[in-house]
């Protein structure tokens, strides 16, 4: 692997984790009173623990915006251009139209395992002076590996009861549906075998 390429890695994730930052967060932890909406505690996915439901008017949500939330997150009305909205660990219903230029990411919670692997491994390595990042041959290694979604959920990680604009993009691990159908989605995974 070229140093250069981990260099242009560490730059995208710095300018990813920049973005995030800047996202307004939606929920009881928004500092923003119009983005606290409504919030209880509820059942998130069949068979799991209880988590926070927030319910949204999309009124609240600015064109051009970039929001943050975890748990189901609930938004009635619809979602403005430009509008970016991030959930992590639950789930997004939105009751209205997704707005043009909309960009979603909804990620369900995942069931992982770690195994021990011979072969090349990545990790960190103390070369020229300074830690490095390297992929090497090493005796043993641990891997996280993805067994798939925690729960067996056949709900919609992502929900739209009306249309979606133009150039919308919706990334999610889990179900997506548009208007009751359900919408083909090569990043859903299969619940993890239990």
């Amino acid at each position: 692997m070229k140093k250069g390429l981990f260099a242009k890695g560490a730059l995208v994730l710095a300018f990813a984790a920049a973005l995030a930052g800047c996202s307004s967060n939606i929920g009881p932890n928004a500092s923003d009173a119009s983005l606290k909406g409504e919030t209880t505690m509820t059942e998130v996915f069949k068979g799991g623990p209880v988590g926070p439901a927030t319910q949204l008017n999309a009124g609240a949500l600015k064109a051009g915006g970039s929001y943050e939330a975890s748990g189901k997150l609930t938004i009635v009305g619809n979602v403005p251009d430009n509008v970016s909205i991030t959930v992590n660990g639950g789930k997004l219903d939105v009751q209205g139209n997704l707005g043009n230029k909309a960009r979603i990411e909804v990620s369900e919670p995942v069931a992982t395992h770690t195994e021990m692997q011979t072969g090349y491994c990545y990790g960190y390595d103390f070369a020229s002076g300074k830690f490095e990042y390297s992929y090497k041959m090493t005796p043993r290694c641990e891997v996280t590996v993805t067994d798939g979604l925690a729960y067996n959920d056949p709900a919609p990680a992502v929900n739209v009861a009306g249309g979606i604009g133009t150039d919308v993009h919706i990334n999610t691990n889990g179900p997506i549906a548009v208007q009751g159908r359900a919408i083909s989605n090569p990043n859903q995974m299969a619940p993890a075998r239990r």
